[in-house]
């Protein structure tokens, strides 16, 4: 039993919000949280372990002397940007999850939250004003102190700057206190725009932060821990009301982000490399390795040329054709439920790495732009996919089966739930009805003579890792349903802009929790906030009542959410009715297709020592306990 799927009964009230505000009551702030609001890379790099423990310190399972002077040798993919309110996939956030620090923090990248910059919080009895201490002394890569006055400025930033696609998080979400005004948009319809300078974070001195909440949430420590609320210097940028800034964007954003993390940036070539030195002035544990060296690959096979046959890497990079079960061997489970061992000896290197599986919070899947792409198609495609041939024939490594967006650790109603809902699901469980395919398409007025063509979108990572071969199977079967596929790929930040801008088809993208709450996955299946040409938009599918019989039933079961977002029982089930709401909805009008729960396969080297990723998975890790020894032949 793995990370996600050991959430006991008052962990899955603390992920979906009876328990995660007392708990920080108590004196540190707990509860399940987080969610790198972000899309996920499949390429992203491998996480690995030497040891035995889960929680805090760990057993080595070997001895050796490891040298902090040296570097670690990483794969990743390609990043968008390194400014924390804009930064939305994986590969990005991974770097600033090292180059900044928040008030909270997700160790290990476990559900669990712990103070970082903060050195403690009061919150109000009735949860809507939270006081955050800050720790004194800390400073930024460029040697300025962190101040109150920074956390004001860096949320005014994520709430009003144009370069901001997370404001909702901070806005909607967290709920921050705020002003709005009436404006009306190029499409001449009235919306309420954010009021400049109007949230309610104030700098009460040097080191006390006061938050006003405009209701209580039961996520509130955990949300704070995503990447988007992270400090920078006051005024470092201008762009926002009242700075001119003390730096270009550009330069914040790609070359010079000033943080006050464990690391900074060395150098960044786009397609090529990265490069993180440590810090000796670091407020937090002390490095154990001199910087984190990235060599960025845009698809897997080049990734395991380097990391796995060259041994050019710490960390093995296994290519899902080339994943063999049974070099697996198992020495126990650890405290948090996750299954560790070896994997090995490689046919490439004789090299036998170790290893363990952490069942993540995130989803895998198929969406579609509903504004292109007719119900009918989305719904041929459906009954086409088959979600047990994906994670046991095309995944030849551990995965879950998913029938639906929410993970089942924080799925409406809890694990349970998902297991009885999953048998009733619309296109089939554990099957394929083409039959069905057909049947809806020729309904539709499609037939050999008239055919439908689908573009199917993906990143070079999801192509070489099961969307090629997903597609293949798909096109195949799809032909005698009148649909003809073709498969477009690009680059990760390439293909990820194009599905924020709704110029793809049917696309493949993951979700990875920015924090563990239902409503974190299912704000992306929320229709106002998937249409594509507005700000700040998440989900990219276009959902609306012209395209979706049961789009006004996701808009239902939202607002039903945040009606609901106290810390009461009967806000618990009150947010897991609405959350059924949007997964039924989103089933019944093909938006969306799930076909995975991610098992995170860690792997490391011998001589590499570092801790095992929890269910918010590696991108959420800092790396800066990571230590590197002998790596003999392989230096």
């Amino acid at each position: 039993m793995t990370d996600t799927d050991n959430l006991s009964r008052r962990r899955f009230l603390q992920g979906t919000g009876a328990a995660a505000t007392a708990a920080a009551l108590a004196g540190c702030t707990g509860g399940d949280g987080d969610g790198d609001d972000e899309e996920t890379e499949t390429t992203e790099e491998d996480t690995g372990t030497t040891e035995t423990g889960g929680d805090e310190t760990s057993e080595e399972t070997t001895e050796q002397d490891y040298d902090p002077s040296k570097e670690v040798r990483l794969t990743g993919s390609t990043m968008d940007t390194l400014d924390p309110v804009k930064a939305t996939d994986t590969s990005s956030g991974a770097k600033i999850q090292n180059i900044f620090d928040g008030l909270t923090n997700y160790p290990e990248g476990q559900t669990n939250v712990e103070n970082l910059l903060a050195e403690s919080l009061d919150v109000s009895d009735d949860q809507t004003t939270l006081t955050f201490s800050l720790k004194q002394g800390v400073t930024y890569n460029n040697g300025d102190e962190l101040t109150a006055g920074d956390i004001v400025y860096s949320w005014e930033r994520l709430a009003a700057s144009e370069n901001s696609r997370r404001s909702s998080f901070l806005l909607a979400d967290l709920g921050v206190a705020h002003e709005t005004e009436t404006e009306t948009n190029e499409e001449g319809e009235e919306v309420e725009r954010y009021v400049p300078g109007s949230i309610e974070v104030t700098a009460v001195d040097d080191y006390t932060v006061e938050i006003q909440l405009q209701q209580a949430f039961y996520a509130a420590t955990a949300m704070i821990a995503y990447s988007s609320f992270v400090p920078i210097p006051e005024g470092i940028v201008g762009d926002i009301e009242g700075y001119d800034g003390q730096m270009d964007y550009q330069e914040f954003a790609t070359t010079n982000p000033v943080g006050t993390g464990p690391y900074e940036l060395d150098s960044w070539e786009q397609a090529t490399s990265v490069k993180l030195t440590s810090r000796d002035d670091y407020h937090g544990e002390e490095p154990t390795n001199a910087a984190l060296n990235y060599t960025i690959f845009q698809e897997t096979n080049p990734a395991y040329t380097y990391a796995t046959v060259n041994v050019n890497a710490d960390f093995p990079v296994v290519p899902n054709a080339k994943f063999q079960p049974d070099l697996r061997s198992f020495d126990g489970t650890d405290d948090r439920g996750r299954r560790y061992g070896t994997y090995g000896p490689f046919e490439e290197n004789g090299l036998t790495a170790d290893y363990y599986e952490v069942s993540t919070l995130d989803c895998r899947y198929v969406a579609f732009n509903c504004k292109q792409v007719p119900k009918p198609v989305r719904e041929a495609v459906g009954y086409a996919m088959n979600q047990q041939i994906i994670t046991e024939e095309l995944i030849t490594g551990p995965a879950k089966q998913a029938y639906f967006f929410t993970p089942p650790g924080i799925f409406p109603g809890g694990p349970d739930a998902y297991t009885e809902r999953q048998q009733d699901y619309k296109y089939g469980y554990q099957s394929s009805d083409l039959q069905a395919a057909k049947q809806v398409m020729e309904d539709a007025g499609y037939s050999a003579d008239n055919t439908y063509s689908l573009s199917f979108d993906m990143s070079n990572g999801y192509a070489s890792y099961v969307g090629e071969d997903l597609f293949s199977l798909l096109r195949d079967q799809l032909t005698t349903a009148h649909i003809e596929m073709e498969l477009n790929t690009a680059d990760w930040s390439t293909f990820l802009n194009r599905a924020r801008s709704g110029n793809v088809g049917m696309f493949m993208l993951g979700w990875l929790a920015d924090y563990p709450g239902l409503d974190n996955f299912l704000k992306l299946l929320n229709p106002p906030a998937t249409i594509t040409d507005k700000d700040d938009n998440v989900g990219y599918v276009n959902w609306t009542e012209d395209n979706g019989d049961f789009a006004a039933q996701a808009e239902e079961g939202w607002q039903q959410i945040v009606d609901n977002y106290g810390l009461s029982e009967s806000d618990v089930e009150a947010r897991a009715e609405g959350g059924w709401k949007i997964e039924e909805a989103a089933m019944k009008d093909a938006v969306m297709l799930p076909f995975m729960h991610s098992i995170e396969k860690g792997m490391s080297y011998p001589w590499v020592s570092k801790p095992r990723s929890g269910a918010m998975g590696g991108s959420r890790q800092k790396n800066h306990t990571i230590k590197v020894g002998d790596r003999g032949e392989h230096e």
